[in-house]
């Protein structure tokens, strides 16, 4: 029941956010550079999807706060206006699909995985490390694809968190 007027907030958001796309698209296009007014408008949907989608799925036991008056403890990083290639972003709709492909398949794991959460979080009082670290991977993935799909970013969608130390598995030469 909680979740009611956060959903109510998402579908209006989505609505209105939906013709700006072209007009962030073509700006883009024009300028190279999101409209500051838009990048913020952008940002702060992505921000907003994140908390409600961690809070829902149990990642965070903080209520998600549409206005961002208050520090929460699930946060994504937007990059500030970068520029972005023109033939990219021309691109960019076709681009999005395989992100968007597999996004999808990741909120399936995502959902799933909540599920088992919610029974620790009644058992233990917490949800275990290993579905936290799951759920935060697939959210992770699930928040980039739709910043780039959105324009807000030009990074492609990746499945290792950028700054993160390799694997000793790619450590080693191939044969």
């Amino acid at each position: 029941m909680l979740y009611v007027p956060h959903a109510i907030v998402l579908t209006v958001w989505s609505l209105v956010l939906a013709p700006t796309l072209v007009i962030v698209w073509l700006a883009l296009l024009i300028e190279g550079r999101m409209p500051m007014w838009l990048h913020r408008f952008v940002a702060a949907y992505v921000r907003y999807t994140g908390q409600v989608t961690a809070w829902f799925v149990l990642l965070s036991a903080r209520y998600p706060d549409p206005m961002h008056t208050e520090d929460h403890p699930f946060v994504v990083d937007v990059p500030e206006r970068p520029r972005q290639p023109r033939v990219v972003t021309l691109l960019r709709p076709v681009l999005a699909i395989p992100p968007l492909l597999l996004a999808a398949a990741l909120r399936v794991v995502l959902t799933l995985a909540a599920i088992p959460a919610w029974f620790a979080g009644v058992a233990l009082g917490r949800t275990t490390g290993g579905l936290q670290e799951l759920g935060t991977f697939c959210l992770r993935y699930e928040l980039e694809a739709v910043a780039y799909t959105l324009l807000l970013t030009p990074s492609y969608p990746r499945l290792v968190p950028a700054g993160s130390p390799p694997s000793p598995a790619t450590d080693l030469p191939l044969a």
